[in-house]
């Protein structure tokens, strides 16, 4: 008996605790001590079919701000801009602290810029964000590198048509294409047909690190993964190292080359991040942000900035234009007028004087929305968000993929319809796929630069059309990030 009423007094405890708890966080489902709303969200994951549409309900049920508990901690959403704004933006300083699973913090060990907090995290984005306005990123010089990497890559497909027609794998494509343009950024090397499968084994790899983490894996405390699940996390462990090994390859040849005295840096002729890190090592000697391991998972951080969120936009957006060719058609006349019939290239400078191209990206990067769970932040005195107190300790995020199917904000979230930019200009600042404020992604300013002189020029120089089923099923809805369906389309030269 008394065994019994110790039991009784501990849930209590426990319950009316939680209850103290909620009542300072916005609304959301009724949470249970200890496991919060794990089997809400997994019943909804199983019946919704997706993050995504799981997040959307419960934007539905509870508003634009709405608070998930993941186990003992409470998650706060939000899925309107004005609110995201307001709390990522105008207080920017108090939000720059991201929380990082513990699976990555073992891994990483708080090196790099993804999974780093504090004077390291700013140290490597100032240093990576110099460097990269050095070497021309969001001016004409990076224009001419994107455009001789497209250049090359058109020359490829035009070498392989047959009466004017060459079909291939839109993912192989880009990837090569945006794969090319960072790692001449990172390492200074362009992928051709002699290094080409070098390359899609880098994709290869990067592709099973991004997709074998699950929401489990990154709310598990490392100690439960080390005692019950020893081998998911050796595997884990092994996928990114390869990963890392794989990017930083021409890297660490240099540094061999180096020592050797068959390779000497320039100072006054950087040809690439990975000359400018060393540079930095040669000049003032490795410290705890500049060294060899740092260059390592620096580079990987780069890459997955600079590849994967351009690469699965483009694959999605071919998606979309092939789906909806009148969309193509009129993106394709504007294009055409304004650079003479297509006797010139388009060029960013054009921007200004291509609104409804303006409009398709947009739409394709609303639709796109690359990650179904965005990085939390880690909120450190109560504060109100949207109207809604949120106490210290919660975690905090812009909830991109919520946002983006948003009704309240979007009208008609399920149709493609760039027109809806067109009809109001402002709502164009509200599709914000590289995240809002200080943790922002790093490659947000290549990967427009990329996405505009892509999409444009490829209109401007082929009609396209579909070679199998078309599909905008995600392949991985269930995951932190996503994966659009695979594509096999013919260009078909103008």
């Amino acid at each position: 008996m008394f065994f019994v009423l110790i039991v009784f007094t501990i849930l209590t405890w426990l319950v009316v605790r939680q209850y103290q708890k909620v009542s300072r966080l916005p609304p959301g489902p009724v949470s249970l001590p200890l496991i919060g709303n794990l089997p809400q969200i997994v019943y909804y994951l199983y019946t919704t079919g997706g993050v995504v549409s799981t997040l959307d309900l419960f934007r539905k049920r509870y508003g634009n701000v709405f608070t998930l508990w993941v186990g003992p901690i409470p998650h706060v959403s939000i899925s309107d801009y004005e609110t995201a704004h307001e709390v990522f933006v105008k207080n920017a300083n108090k939000y720059a602290e991201k929380f990082h699973a513990p699976i990555f913090r073992e891994m990483r060990k708080d090196i790099g810029i993804l999974t780093s907090n504090g004077e390291h995290w700013q140290e490597m984005r100032r240093f990576a964000l110099q460097t990269l306005r050095n070497m021309g990123v969001g001016r004409d010089l990076m224009e001419t590198k994107i455009m001789e990497e497209l250049d090359a890559r058109c020359a490829d497909i035009d070498k392989a048509a047959v009466n004017g027609v060459s079909t291939t794998h839109a993912a192989e494509f880009f990837d090569l294409t945006v794969g090319s343009i960072i790692n001449t950024v990172l390492v200074g090397k362009r992928f051709e047909e002699h290094n080409k499968n070098d390359f899609l084994k880098i994709k290869e790899v990067m592709d099973a690190a991004f997709e074998i983490f699950s929401p489990f894996d990154m709310t598990m405390p490392v100690w439960i993964m080390k005692n019950v699940f020893p081998r998911r996390l050796e595997i884990l462990m092994n996928v990114q190292e390869t990963a890392k090994q794989f990017a930083a390859k021409e890297a660490l040849e240099r540094i061999d080359e180096i020592k050797a005295g068959r390779y000497v840096i320039d100072e006054n002729n950087l040809q690439d991040y990975t000359d400018a890190f060393l540079w930095k090592i040669q000049k003032d000697g490795e410290d705890e942000n500049f060294n060899v391991e740092t260059l390592k998972t620096m580079i990987l951080d780069l890459w997955i900035a600079g590849q994967e969120s351009t690469t699965t936009t483009l694959v999605s957006g071919f998606n979309q234009l092939l789906l909806h060719p009148e969309v193509m058609e009129k993106a394709r006349a504007e294009l055409m007028e304004i650079t003479e019939n297509g006797s010139r290239h388009l060029s960013l400078s054009d921007r200004p004087k291509t609104p409804y191209l303006n409009a398709v990206i947009g739409e394709i990067q609303r639709h796109a929305s690359i990650l179904n769970v965005n990085f939390w932040r880690i909120n450190h005195e109560p504060t109100y968000m949207g109207g809604h107190m949120v106490d210290s300790g919660a975690l905090v995020t812009a909830q991109l993929s919520a946002l983006h199917v948003n009704e309240t904000v979007f009208e008609h979230p399920e149709k493609f319809d760039p027109e809806r930019f067109i009809r109001d200009e402002k709502l164009l600042q509200k599709v914000i796929p590289f995240g809002i404020g200080k943790r922002a992604c790093l490659g947000e300013s290549l990967s427009r630069s990329e996405l505009y002189l892509i999409f444009g020029n490829l209109l401007l120089r082929y009609d396209f059309k579909p070679h199998g089923e078309l599909s905008t099923k995600e392949l991985m809805p269930y995951s932190a990030g996503k994966r659009p369906s695979k594509l096999e389309m013919q260009f078909i030269k103008i």
